[in-house]
């Protein structure tokens, strides 16, 4: 029995002293009612988005044209990625074309100086220490020309002026021929179209108008008309030269270097040959085919 109060005496004196360990409860103060109101009233802040880097995507190649049937392939052009042209502003210039001739009828004139002969004459006949010499004169007239622009025909119609002239120091004799000379000529020409070459070749058709007889002896000088009376007035012979045609406005300055060889005969049966040597200038206007 008295075990048992014991036992409950201690353990009501533990419970006592655990009830005074035990620290009281604290009210809340109004400066702690603020703080947690405020707080639960304060919305809670959402996280800063974080950026994100994304790599650039390369652009999609554009599809490949189809190639037609029979048709040529094309080169396809790559250009580098994020390149770009530099507009410039340099405006464009265009060549002038280059006049071409196609080809048809062509119309000129030229004129140039001569250097004749006449073959048949001895100088021996006229005396002693007598030598030949070939006198000067000039020509010139009216060009036509047919065909295209490498090979042609080129009639033409010249006043031009053959003659002979025999000299002994100081004194001579001479005679000079007016002639209306109709060549009808082959040409083939060449090169290009600012700058070409040419080459001719035909017979010639000639006609004796008249001539002058000149003398020099002994101080003495004079001329006088020769007489065409019952003389042929008619020569035949072939002639031919070449030149340079130089592309000038709508035509073209020719400059052309020729030779003329005439069979003829004198009164008296003897065989005569004329011939001339001739340096002309011309210009050639085609009224067709440009």
């Amino acid at each position: 029995m008295k075990v048992l109060l014991s036992l409950l005496t201690l353990s009501l004196v533990s419970q006592g002293l655990l009830a005074q360990s035990r620290p009281a409860a604290r009210k809340p103060t109004s400066a702690n009612r603020s703080e947690a109101t405020r707080t639960a009233s304060t919305p809670a802040r959402k996280p800063a988005p974080v950026a994100q880097y994304t790599a650039p995507q390369p652009a999609p190649a554009a599809p490949a044209p189809q190639q037609q049937p029979g048709q040529e392939p094309q080169a396809t052009a790559y250009v580098t990625p994020g390149a770009q042209a530099t507009p410039t502003t340099r405006p464009t210039r265009y060549a002038a074309p280059a006049r071409v001739d196609k080809g048809g009828f062509r119309i000129g004139f030229r004129l140039g100086a001569n250097s004749s002969t006449i073959g048949g004459f001895d100088p021996a006949s006229f005396g002693e220490g007598v030598k030949a010499a070939r006198p000067i004169g000039f020509h010139g007239g009216v060009i036509f020309n047919f065909g295209g622009p490498n090979f042609s025909v080129q009639p033409e119609i010249l006043y031009t002026q053959y003659g002979i002239k025999m000299t002994a120091g100081s004194e001579f004799w001479q005679l000079k021929y007016n002639f209306i000379e109709v060549p009808i000529l082959f040409k083939a020409s060449f090169g290009q179209p600012s700058l070409r070459y040419f080459v001719n070749a035909g017979p010639v058709a000639s006609y004796t108008m008249g001539g002058t007889e000149s003398f020099q002896f002994s101080g003495q000088s004079g001329s006088q008309t020769i007489d065409m009376t019952g003389s042929g007035r008619m020569s035949f012979g072939i002639s031919g030269g070449g030149g340079i045609a130089l592309q000038a406005g709508p035509g073209a300055v020719q400059v052309e270097a020729r030779y003329a060889y005439l069979f003829s005969s004198a009164e008296n049966g003897v065989k005569l040959n004329p011939q001339n040597a001739m340096l002309s200038v011309g210009y050639l206007i085609p009224l067709g085919g440009r």
